[in-house]
């Protein structure tokens, strides 16, 4: 068995490969990289690989398929990484059962490469494939390590396996699930987004689930920091155009009142001191700016 990995755009350009060489696909020394996959095969095999990519990028959906090239039997199982990115698990062995497309060779030319968690079940809920960052981050989290041929829920806790169960089920009932969330761990929050999406053979059956969890928490501060910002923005606007526009008024309205000259003295003492309140007013709220623009230099410094 001879296993490799292409990261392809949505035209089918390689953009990043691990290559195997023992696989005659490939040849020391040739570039693939910036060539679009479908060259690797025969030509009058252009439009089914590109039917078949296309069918990636449309679903969003792990999609598998299996076909002859040069006296081997090729297999290609392809998931969406980014919107306009695919990872594409190139297998080159002997024609082989549904369960064992799914065995443990599958994404090993590739997945342990990735900071991403990536994992994947069959119906049994048996764990088939799980690259490096995956069983770290489940030793870490239940403090046991979890192995290829374990249940997926093993060491996990009673809220864990509620949580998580009727999660799964739906994607093996052909649910793609995609959503975030905030976690803890040791003390420490982040933020993660989780993929899950059915896994199908040639037949279009459902024979298993693709898990990939990335670590989005650069990505929420960001957001955060920005919101923040934003907010800050808003408060700004809302002191210059309401609270600062109110004593602002109040000094033109009294400047203009002290101009007339039908003013007694008493009536001249009341708009001064007016005037002199009204500044006072103005002041407190240009110093309250001042203290928020600077509140939010030092964050954008940290």
């Amino acid at each position: 068995m001879y296993n490799s990995t292409l990261t392809l755009s949505q035209t089918g350009t390689i953009l990043k490969m691990d290559a195997d060489y023992k696989d005659a696909l490939f040849k020391t020394g040739v570039e693939y990289v910036n060539h679009n996959f479908t060259s690797l095969f025969y030509p009058s095999q252009k439009q089914m690989l590109d039917d078949f990519l296309d069918e990636v990028f449309a679903t969003g959906k792990l999609q598998f398929k299996e076909f002859f090239y040069s006296n081997s039997i090729y297999q290609l199982r392809c998931t969406l990484i980014q919107p306009d990115q695919a990872l594409c698990f190139i297998t080159n062995d002997k024609p082989s059962t549904v369960l064992r497309d799914m065995d443990e060779h599958n994404l090993r030319a590739i997945v342990d490469s990735y900071v991403d968690w990536v994992w994947s079940f069959d119906r049994n809920f048996t764990l088939v494939t799980a690259n490096k960052s995956y069983l770290e981050f489940r030793q870490k989290l239940n403090h046991k390590p979890i192995e290829i041929g374990d249940k997926i829920y093993k060491n996990a806790d009673e809220a864990a396996y509620k949580k998580w169960m009727p999660i799964y089920e739906q994607s093996l009932n052909g649910e793609t699930i995609n959503f975030e969330e905030k976690r803890s761990l040791n003390g420490e929050d982040y933020y993660v987004e989780i993929y899950l999406s059915p896994v199908y053979n040639s037949k279009k059956e459902i024979i298993g689930c693709l898990g990939i969890t990335r670590n989005i928490t650069e990505r929420k501060n960001a957001q955060f920091a920005i919101t923040g910002y934003t907010n800050k923005l808003e408060e700004f606007a809302f002191k210059t155009s309401h609270e600062l526009r109110r004593p602002i008024a109040n000094i033109i309205g009294m400047a203009n009142l002290l101009s007339e000259n039908g003013l007694n003295p008493d009536e001249r003492n009341k708009a001064i001191n007016y005037i002199s309140t009204s500044i006072k007013e103005v002041d407190e709220i240009v110093i309250s700016m001042i203290e928020l623009m600077e509140q939010q230099h030092k964050n954008d410094a940290v």
